[in-house]
């Protein structure tokens, strides 16, 4: 942690704070070897860096820690949005929403209102939506008796539904189990998301920065 500080201190000389995490992100216990388990470090006047294994108050630390012309120009090369670029980008999508909402709207009620129109003006549409009725009625009473084999999506729809309530009907019957076992798998999935972030950034790395 003291030598992560060193080295982000060199390439943004701000104040800052290390945190060492486990691998299911939970905060790394330093109280055998350390007072704490967070590292503050900053630059003295003399720009040598200060590590400090306690908590230090805002007005310790150097006044570049609150000047915004500063920390712009120190994370420059940081890609950042301006608080107008982030409205105009909700006014967009706001936008996009508001024309999504219409088409909804068209295809909910006018479209069907037309259709609606035909149906009453046209009896040859109403004799063929009718027919439909009729068949589709047909085929779920054979499907509902027996006498027309399942379609392969609804036997996966079944099965699918017939596991839920399955899974659902144990979780109900000892829920303390469940909480449990929710906590255990949001526990693997950090795990895997922390050790997927590491082989990334490991990847990264120079040749140079691997060898010994």
């Amino acid at each position: 942690m003291e030598l992560e500080a060193r080295t982000w201190l060199d390439r943004y000389p701000v104040p800052l704070m290390v945190t060492s995490f486990t691998l299911d992100e939970s905060v790394l216990p330093l109280s055998p070897v350390r007072p704490i388990d967070h590292l503050i470090a900053c630059l003295d006047d003399d720009s040598k860096a200060v590590l400090s294994w306690k908590l230090v108050a805002d007005a310790e630390l150097p006044a570049v820690a609150l000047d915004r012309g500063f920390l712009k120009r120190i994370f420059s090369n940081v890609p950042f949005k301006t608080e107008r670029e982030m409205r105009e980008a909700a006014d967009k999508q706001f936008a996009a929403l508001r024309v999504g909402w219409w088409l909804v709207f068209f295809w909910a009620l006018v479209v069907a209102l037309i259709v609606a129109v035909l149906e009453w003006w046209s009896d040859l549409l109403g004799l063929v939506v009718l027919i439909y009725a009729f068949v589709k009625a047909t085929i779920q009473a054979l499907r509902l008796t027996g006498h027309l084999p399942k379609s392969n999506r609804d036997r996966e729809k079944e099965a699918e539904e017939s596991k839920m309530r399955h899974h659902h009907y144990h979780c109900e019957r000892n829920p303390e189990a469940f909480e449990l076992l929710k906590l255990e798998n949001f526990r693997r999935e950090a795990i895997e998301k922390t050790k997927s972030e590491a082989a990334a950034l490991k990847a990264k790395q120079p040749l140079s920065s691997t060898d010994g």
